[in-house]
């Protein structure tokens, strides 16, 4: 299914969503103030301030609404003239699955969630620019498959369509595994964790941070290699941003990071900021080993901009990401 079908079969899936009379479920907020914060834990955040989502409805048991705020200063998902980046789409993407998953399916805490597939598709022109009050949202979610071991969830698959003051301005899906502690340590063994290498490790030179678009250095996750359109991956631990618990692999939204630097490095524009991504995730990109970030721009018959960004590790195809982004007219 193409990006925009998708986003039209959820759209009809969720019509009148939010006129079903049923109870709200209680995720560390309060129905009375949707604006307290979700529990952190729900959606795998360290600190409150990362926090998206702000409340879950049910309407199903495969139906749900969730109700978030964009900050107004953010270290990543800001341009420097103060408009929302895609990635925080993504994050926000990222977060609903975690809070749904967690709240409305029942997947126990400590569970390992394993990202195969993640897609978005914007309105054009429609990312805001951060205003005196924080950017609200509803994303509204259907879980279109679903397979559980025992009582919990196994693998889902979610389909995403983003509101703003009532309009329809995107959509998402995402398909993903779920594993218990004590499978994942059979699957993973015993491997170090970014809170053990962070003290010791060396970070190779970065590309110049304003060329990503980036006011921090710890936030640039491209090393040069020489080659054109290619990079190394560069991994600052101590980013909390990035590695705010311990992790035995690099997180799926530094890979995302990577492909959007990679996405601004390869265009001529020096600026790209993708309307729609395709990503596919085939193995875990694992800490302390060369990551080879390679970038392919081209321009599509109908003038759509489009970069695929690819990541090898060890002679192995890790991940593939796709952009694209309209030509202004």
């Amino acid at each position: 299914m193409t990006l925009s079908a998708t986003a039209t079969a959820v759209r009809k899936a969720h019509r009148g969503t939010h006129h079903t009379a049923l109870p709200d479920v209680t995720t560390g907020s309060t129905p009375a103030d949707p604006a307290l914060p979700v529990d952190r834990t729900l959606v795998h955040r360290a600190h409150p301030r990362d926090v998206l989502p702000t409340r879950l409805t049910q309407h199903s048991d495969t139906r749900f609404s969730v109700s978030a705020r964009w900050p107004r200063e953010h270290a990543l998902y800001l341009t420097p003239d103060g408009r929302y980046t895609a990635s925080l789409v993504l994050e926000t993407i990222r977060q609903t699955t975690l809070l749904v998953s967690h709240a409305g399916l029942g997947v126990p805490q400590g569970h390992q969630f394993v990202m195969w597939e993640l897609c978005h598709r914007l309105e054009p022109d429609w990312l805001p620019a951060r205003s005196a009050e924080p950017t609200s949202l509803t994303l509204e979610v259907e879980v279109t498959e679903v397979r559980r071991r025992a009582s919990v969830p196994a693998s889902a698959t979610m389909e995403m369509v983003l509101m703003s003051e009532d309009r329809t301005v995107g959509s998402g899906s995402i398909r993903f595994n779920v594993t218990s502690p004590a499978a994942y340590t059979r699957i993973r063994g015993q491997l170090p964790t970014t809170s053990s290498l962070a003290s010791h490790a060396v970070l190779p030179t970065p590309v110049d941070p304003k060329t990503v678009h980036r006011g921090r250095t710890c936030d640039v996750v491209l090393t040069p290699e020489g080659a054109p359109d290619t990079w190394q991956l560069r991994t600052d631990l101590s980013n909390e941003l990035f590695f705010d618990r311990p992790n035995d692999h690099v997180p799926a939204m530094v890979l995302v990071e990577a492909a959007q630097q990679a996405a601004h490095l390869s265009t001529a524009t020096g600026r790209f900021s993708p309307q729609a991504s395709e990503m596919n995730f085939g193995r875990y990109v694992e800490l302390g080993t060369p990551c080879r970030i390679e970038a392919h721009p081209g321009i599509a018959d109908d003038g759509t901009a489009r970069v695929e960004v690819t990541g090898h590790q060890d002679g192995q195809l890790a991940f593939t990401i796709r952009f694209e982004q309209p030509v202004a007219r």
